[in-house]
């Protein structure tokens, strides 16, 4: 009776796990994703239908590796192990990226990035050692 139990409550656990995941995750690409509109329909009033693109390589590595990480964080949606491993490395590259890089400011508030990337690493890692 009380194995079940422990069962019974892992598993909501994991459940939960993954629905805060899913939550943060969803909640992150849809922030960005309305944030890149708003950047583009303002570049295009302001430059009369012309967006700034950023000219240097540091500037299109980190812009390319959020996008691969968001994309991660979308794969991590039905595959959270791939989709987490994907969205972590590209989010530590795209960290590299605004440390190394002059022009552009890294905030600690990218570091939030990264937690929904953890959670849907926990979740598949609690749930390969626990076979649920």
């Amino acid at each position: 009776m009380g194995e079940d139990a422990s069962i019974s409550r892992e598993y909501s656990s994991m459940k939960g796990l993954r629905l805060a995941a899913r939550i943060t995750g969803t909640l992150w690409v849809l922030f960005c994703l309305l944030f890149l509109i708003g950047y583009l329909m303002e570049g295009i009033q302001k430059n009369e239908g012309k967006f700034r693109i950023p000219t240097d390589w540091l500037g299109v590595a980190t812009e390319v590796s959020i996008f691969i990480g968001l994309g991660g964080l979308i794969t991590a949606y039905w595959r959270e192990g791939t989709g987490g491993l994907i969205s972590l490395v590209a989010f530590v590259l795209a960290a590299v990226f605004l440390i190394a890089d002059p022009e552009l400011t890294f905030s600690f508030i990218f570091l939030f990035l990264f937690l929904p990337t953890i959670l849907y690493l926990a979740y598949w890692w609690g749930s390969k050692k626990s076979k649920i």
